[in-house]
């Protein structure tokens, strides 16, 4: 993900993600940065779940079993 190779680089990146919706097959194209900032580029604006973890609290083996 570029929020974490940006961090890692000590620089701003973004991917750009193309995908269709599941109910009516329009394409959706998504802009998500380093800073997990998003801004759709066509298409409708998806509904979307970004879970919070406590990485300080995180008991979990994996960040994985968190979500």
């Amino acid at each position: 993900m570029p929020f974490v190779q940006g961090h890692l680089r000590n620089e701003s990146l973004a991917v750009t993600i193309g995908t269709q919706c599941v109910h009516c097959s329009r394409s959706i194209k998504i802009e998500v940065d380093s800073e997990v900032s998003f801004k759709v580029i066509e298409g409708e604006a998806p509904l979307i779940f970004i879970p919070l973890v406590n990485f300080k609290k995180l008991e979990d083996p994996s960040i994985i079993d968190a979500f």
